[in-house]
């Protein structure tokens, strides 16, 4: 496993700075070593719960950084994301901020610069075929299989995201060989995994659907018009991002109205999104409101409905009102 942008430079516990990072940047980690047993924290709060026991002498990665009074924030091997006494941790390694290349402001890699192009010569974007960066790449843009499909919860994200990284980590490259462990995982509401057809019941979140500003999937190519929309989406209405997930509409033959600003009219709408389930395992889970972390799109679980491949509203006015298996309460947006 490839930790993205390990710096392997040891540095004093306080006394960097802090860079500009745009809003979904791959995290910038660095180490830290425990130096005797100690409490994997959901936050850095004395009062908050342990979520396990860190064993002395394991390596963590330092997640951007980040300090919050006397806690770090770290992932631990194959587990969560949370909190550690910065007291019961040695050997730090300082996340090289400044150096992160960010995807929105590197150049086009294809040309003539049109989505078209990017689409038909580069099935992996401006990622080598073979490469970790690729494989994720070519599954963004895949579409899911014909046939049954499988109504998921939000509750059956948070199952995926356990499994996910007790299967292969978060915020870490995953070799294209490794993404088979996540294809298949157990849930309350059926086994699914990476590149299942699924549907979910949301509506959009407090946040504003938004086009991304270039990604490697894309060639690198701006505009709206070339780039994947980012939506958040909750179980409640006008929810808080940190509670929901993340779908994406891909720029490959999508509908003329399916644009941030007619998405932006469904808000307060019972919602019926359709589409592929894809685990963005580059990024970190950054669910907690009262400590959110920066660079990170705000969200509980790395799992997305990615792309989308249908999405209907409810003729009703509430969630209970609309069956997702009685097509008649339904309408295509």
């Amino acid at each position: 496993m490839k930790y993205s942008l390990l710096i392997a430079s040891s540095i004093a516990f306080m006394g960097f700075t802090t860079a500009v990072m745009a809003e979904e940047d791959i995290p910038a980690l660095g180490q830290v070593t425990t130096n005797k047993k100690t409490a994997l924290k959901t936050a850095p709060s004395a009062q908050a719960s342990a979520s396990r026991m860190i064993e002395p002498n394991t390596d963590l990665r330092w997640v951007r950084g980040d300090r919050k009074g006397k806690y770090v924030r770290v992932i631990a091997p194959k587990g969560p994301s949370g909190w550690v006494l910065a007291a019961d941790v040695k050997s730090l390694v300082k996340p090289d901020l400044s150096s992160i290349a960010l995807e929105g402001s590197a150049q086009p890699c294809v040309s003539p610069e049109t989505i078209k192009v990017c689409t038909a010569r580069k099935p992996t974007g401006c990622a080598a075929p073979d490469s970790a960066h690729g494989a994720i790449n070519r599954i963004k843009r895949t579409m899911p299989p014909e046939g049954p499909v499988t109504t998921v919860t939000f509750d059956t994200f948070s199952q995926l995201q356990s499994a996910a990284e007790e299967r292969v980590d978060q915020g870490a490259e995953i070799e294209p060989a490794d993404r088979d462990k996540i294809k298949s995982i157990d849930t309350a509401e059926g086994t699914v995994g990476e590149g299942s057809l699924v549907r979910l019941v949301a509506f959009l979140s407090e946040g504003k659907p938004h086009a991304n500003t270039g990604e490697s999937v894309n060639c690198n190519l701006k505009g709206q018009e070339n780039n994947d929309l980012h939506i958040s989406v909750t179980e409640k209405k006008n929810g808080s991002e940190f509670d929901g997930i993340v779908v994406e509409m891909i720029p490959q033959n999508r509908p003329d109205n399916w644009t941030a600003a007619d998405l932006a009219t469904l808000r307060g709408k019972v919602l019926l999104i359709e589409g592929a389930l894809l685990y963005d395992n580059m990024h970190v889970t950054n669910g907690d409101a009262n400590n959110p972390l920066s660079g990170q799109p705000k969200r509980f679980s790395l799992w997305e409905i990615h792309p989308i491949t249908s999405l209907k509203v409810c003729k009703k006015p509430t969630a209970s009102q609309c069956d997702p298996d009685r097509t008649a309460d339904w309408k295509d947006f």
